[in-house]
């Protein structure tokens, strides 16, 4: 994919966030409860990132760990949304390949269900190397992408693949557009398996303590994907 075809794809599905902020946070209302073992990472004081954080809705899981949060997100809909019900949390409009950050300035960063909405190998690179970029020598990122290869999404990655090999769409082979909402607002998706996140992220500076698939359901399930940047 060329990089005009990724930013386009990246703005579209920006744009698509924003216009349906509301109903997608009314819909996320709570953290998974199947994903909320994570937050066993985080130590008391730690100064915690969470890029692409929505709504904000991870934010009382930091706050039990007795950590600091920052929220970045795009999408400015979703970031109005997390100020309503966090106002007292730090939020940023901001893209999470060039993050509104310094150097080394968080213990931990979680990126949840981000990664698989950028388009394009490069787009994907600069997105782990933001995150490490971003966090202290020794510091954890914690990453999970929607596993895709199941029996209720390999119909479409399958067509969408064909498609991609006949030049009817611009799309990377396992690239799928997947819509949300009564709108049918749509979202670009890339179908990660788990040896190709792991390498993604060990070809940006970081070590891998662990990777692992998480069902949410009988059907759908997340890869977590658990680094470090070294000291």
């Amino acid at each position: 994919m060329n990089d005009k075809k990724a930013q386009i794809l990246s703005l579209e599905t920006q744009h698509s966030y924003d216009q349906m902020a509301k109903e997608f946070s009314d819909s996320r209302a709570h953290f998974w409860n199947e994903l909320a073992f994570l937050s066993e990472h985080i130590e008391r004081d730690d100064h915690v990132l969470d890029i692409g954080c929505g709504n904000g809705r991870f934010v009382p899981l930091v706050s039990a760990r007795h950590a600091h949060y920052d929220g970045v997100d795009y999408s400015s809909g979703l970031i109005e949304e997390a100020k309503r019900k966090f106002p007292q949390q730090c939020f940023t409009v901001g893209d999470a390949t060039a993050l509104p950050f310094p150097d080394d300035s968080f213990d931990i960063a979680f990126s949840f269900a981000v990664i698989h909405h950028i388009p394009g190998k490069e787009g994907r690179n600069e997105f782990a190397r933001e995150a490490f970029r971003v966090l202290h020598p020794g510091g954890k990122l914690i990453i999970t992408s929607w596993d895709l290869w199941s029996r209720k999404y390999v119909g479409r990655l399958l067509r969408s693949a064909i498609s991609s090999m006949l030049q009817i769409n611009s799309l990377d082979v396992r690239d799928v557009m997947l819509t949300f909402g009564k709108k049918k607002q749509p979202r670009y998706v890339h179908a990660f398996t788990a040896p190709e996140l792991r390498e993604l992220f060990k070809e940006n500076g970081f070590t891998i303590l662990g990777i692992d698939t998480v069902p949410r359901d009988s059907v759908e399930r997340n890869i977590v994907l658990i680094a470090q940047k070294p000291t």
